[in-house]
């Protein structure tokens, strides 16, 4: 059996490339129960607006599918999006 944790997700400017929230050094917001939008917005702040966040469970092997990095200016480079390659 495969385990699910939820993770943090946005699609920068509904630009349809939903991606897993993350630092520079692939850390992301993980947990066992889905976010709530209070939480999605405590992470994201201000730019929640243009990241249209998503808590979305994910497996370990559907996880690994998410790896090309994109840095966000908004946060000086230091957190982005993981996209499927």
């Amino acid at each position: 059996m495969q385990i699910k944790r939820w993770f943090l997700t946005v699609d920068w400017c509904n630009q349809d490339k939903r991606g897993i929230f993350c630092d520079t050094s692939g850390n992301s917001f993980s947990k066992s129960t889905q976010h709530t939008e209070d939480e999605m917005w405590e992470i994201l702040q201000a730019f929640a607006i243009i990241l249209n966040p998503q808590s979305m469970e994910l497996t370990s092997e559907e996880l690994k599918q998410y790896h090309l990095y994109k840095p966000l200016a908004e946060y000086s480079n230091q957190y982005g999006i993981a996209l499927k390659a």
